[in-house]
């Protein structure tokens, strides 16, 4: 039997209709909505309000000055919850510069504006930094700073702005000379490191003593 003759013995010769698909009731973002409706408040339209931004300007204002990690977390997520609002038609792209300066607490924004002057000379002083401009200012301060003193300072002082100290004096006494020829009051450079040492921890001291 040739192939030709083997496969025509096989093939089917009757057919039947196949049935049509359902038409689908629904639409996909008939659907959607149709979810949506079982979960109020679960919509995208109403992922953030006005109220969330406000919580969050209020959250990091209390902060007092803050190391640079809580800094760069607020300014990630008033980016978010802006974005959102502003795309929604729920807030206005020109307060933005407003409320995130509004969130600063005066201690770090003294910082930021000293360094936003020296870096915009021309800058005029009735016109709001861009939002970027201050998050990168606030951003180097705390680089330099607070990071810094959090390492040294004990639990309860990070992030807080101390006052600054005056220099203190430091006695030395002089060199004499008495009648037998040995050098009286002279101080050798181990005494002086340990007057040096005493010094800057009295002055340590006097940096996380209460006020």
């Amino acid at each position: 039997m040739s192939i030709k003759e083997y496969e025509g013995e096989f093939t089917p010769t009757a057919t039947h209709d196949e049935p049509e698909p359902a038409a689908c009731a629904y639409t996909y973002e008939e659907w959607k909505a149709e979810i949506f409706k079982l979960y109020p408040g679960s919509e995208s339209r109403d992922r953030y309000t006005q109220n969330n931004l406000e919580k969050l300007i209020a959250n990091f204002l209390s902060k007092g000055t803050p190391l640079r990690a809580l800094f760069s977390q607020y300014h990630h997520k008033f980016q978010k919850i802006v974005k959102w609002l502003a795309d929604n038609d729920k807030m206005e792209q020109s307060s933005e510069k407003e409320k995130f300066q509004h969130g600063i607490p005066s201690t770090l924004w003294v910082r930021i504006a000293q360094r936003l002057e020296i870096l915009y000379l021309l800058h005029h002083p009735n016109d709001l930094y861009e939002v970027e401009e201050m998050f990168n200012a606030g951003d180097w301060y705390l680089k330099g700073n607070t990071t810094a003193m959090a390492s040294v300072l004990p639990t309860g002082c990070q992030g807080e702005i101390l006052p600054a100290l005056s220099p203190q004096p430091v006695t030395v006494p002089a060199k004499t000379t008495d009648t037998s020829g040995s050098d009286s009051g002279y101080v050798k450079r181990e005494e002086l490191s340990q007057i040096i040492s005493d010094s800057l921890a009295q002055a340590l001291e006097r940096l996380t003593k209460p006020s």
